[in-house]
């Protein structure tokens, strides 16, 4: 039990670096900047992150799952047509942040929790 309650807090430790927020449109979570965009599908199983901004910087989102797993998607192509994709097998997204890449440091957003229904 103690092992699963460190996982957890590993696992949400490593996204928060901010204040935790919460984002709920009808069907779909997302956050969006001037630098990029991500949505989380319905299902809590898919998760896509675009870059909208041709300036040389790249957009990744970090994310972590109901089964205590860490995951970071990037767009590949930077802000040519596609975004990156990624899908979860086992358990569903329960949180993720947006960031802006190619400084010495990466810059996020605020993480957003799912509300779970």
């Amino acid at each position: 039990m103690f092992t699963r309650i460190t996982l957890a807090g590993a696992a949400a430790a490593c996204l928060l670096l901010s204040p935790s927020a919460h984002a709920q449109a009808p069907g779909v979570w997302g956050d969006r900047a001037p630098f990029g965009s991500v949505t989380v599908s319905a299902d809590r199983r898919h998760i896509e992150v675009c870059d909208l901004q041709a300036d040389g910087h790249g957009v990744k989102v970090e994310y972590a799952t109901s089964m205590l797993l860490t995951h970071t998607v990037t767009d590949p192509n930077g802000a040519k047509r596609g975004c990156g994709t990624d899908r979860v097998w086992m358990g569903r997204i329960d949180v993720f942040k947006l960031c802006e890449t190619g400084f010495a440091s990466s810059g996020c957003n605020a993480s957003i929790w799912i509300n779970k229904r």
